[in-house]
């Protein structure tokens, strides 16, 4: 019988869990061989079957194949983190001399490894603007072997031509890899648009209510052999448990995707009618830059988004402090709405030019939209906005005065 994707996710590996409806955690460091025969031919890779949990758990085991699924994928490798897993691709596939090309925009954390530690490999790092990825041919060097971007970006939700740069990446063979964080497989799959390798920081939509943190990349099989020699060997694996609460979280992904941007619909369309709001990033936007691409690659839209307020970065604090119900946290994903200052927080080691260049100002705050009744998060932010340019109007007389 063949099975829609999400009901096969739901239903893997359900042999191996014996009579438990539910999934078990399998928390155990080791595990016990019938034989000494049995141990050498596990060890030898010689026949399938878990050796030591810092590269085989049946929790975490589980957890990868349910990715694999829903991404399309043929396997997924999970790890300790989203940054182990960016750490992962850089010392599996590059080497000293290796050129690496990152797009602009992309998580300050992952821009700070690739700028400031794989250099000290040998590794050379450029980057390349967003809108330009259909030119990105003319930042390619003899001794590029891998392209990174996020699509969308985080937090200006800049879209990227999977596509396109994947057709590009092919004939250069070229490495593609793709951050789906924003997205998750349920809105987005870059496999099955030529993406060599698509990746995860699994703790922010996989789990949903911001409890663990995880990394996951999913692709073909063969680059997933090899990073599991790397897990192997480097042990920046995921614990059984947070793969417990990643695999069993997972199961309502789709459902929680899609009350995240019902929810998220009504709080842009009354953003976008603000008289305090100056400039508003969302996938929703019927004039965002690239709307035939996200109408071509996306089935739906991510619970991000970012607008900047009339004012400057005293007014954007206002704002994130007035607020009663939004958390200021800089996390993304949970069932609970934060809100954050990217300059100061996320993006606070960019350079006020490289800032600037990216969009992100001193009066941006970025949203991440949880599953709380849509009407009691605009009050919210009514009010928090209201205050805030009422306080900054008042210092501003106040200083004219």
């Amino acid at each position: 019988m063949t099975l829609n994707h999400l009901t096969s996710m739901l239903h893997a590996n359900r042999e191996s869990l014996d009579d438990c409806h539910s999934d078990p955690i399998a928390m155990t460091a080791a595990y016990d061989f019938d034989t000494a025969f049995d141990a050498s031919e596990r060890f030898n890779n010689r026949t399938q079957g878990n050796i030591y949990s810092r590269f085989t758990n049946p929790s975490v085991r589980l957890f990868e194949n349910k990715v694999a699924l829903l991404e399309g994928a043929d396997d997924a490798l999970a790890f300790s983190s989203g940054m182990s897993a960016y750490l992962a691709l850089a010392i599996c596939f590059l080497k000293n001399g290796d050129h690496i090309l990152v797009a602009d925009g992309i998580f300050g954390t992952t821009t700070s490894l690739f700028k400031n530690f794989l250099i000290k490999f040998g590794v050379e790092v450029s980057t390349f603007e967003v809108s330009e990825d259909l030119r990105i041919s003319n930042h390619i060097k003899q001794n590029t072997k891998m392209i990174f971007v996020e699509s969308p970006t985080n937090p200006i939700l800049q879209i990227i031509d999977i596509a396109k740069v994947s057709k590009i990446a092919k004939e250069k063979n070229i490495i593609f890899i793709v951050d789906n964080t924003l997205l998750t497989p349920i809105f987005q799959k870059p496999l099955a648009f030529g993406a060599t390798l698509s990746l995860h920081s699994a703790g922010k939509f996989f789990d949903g209510q911001g409890r663990c943190v995880g990394g996951v990349i999913a692709g073909e099989q063969s680059h997933i052999d090899q990073l599991r020699v790397y897990l192997r060997h480097t042990g920046t694996c995921l614990s059984p448990f947070n793969a417990w609460l990643l695999s069993s979280s997972i199961d309502t992904l789709e459902s929680r995707m899609l009350t995240h941007q019902r929810i998220t619909h009504k709080v842009y369309e009354w953003l976008s009618n603000h008289p305090y709001v100056n400039k508003i990033y969302s996938t929703f936007s019927s004039t965002h830059t690239n709307s035939e691409i996200v109408k071509k690659q996306q089935t739906g839209h991510t619970p991000i988004i970012s607008f900047e307020i009339n004012g400057d970065m005293n007014t954007a604090w206002k704002v994130i402090d007035n607020l009663k119900l939004i958390t200021n946290c800089t996390n993304i994903g949970g069932s609970r709405s934060m809100v954050t200052h990217p300059s100061s927080t996320t993006h606070c080691k960019y350079s006020e030019e490289e800032r600037m260049k990216v969009g992100i100002s001193q009066n941006l705050i970025r949203l991440c939209i949880g599953l709380e009744n849509e009407v009691d998060l605009i009050n919210d932010l009514d009010q928090a906005i209201n205050q805030a340019v009422k306080m900054q109007k008042h210092l501003l007389l106040t200083q004219v005065m």
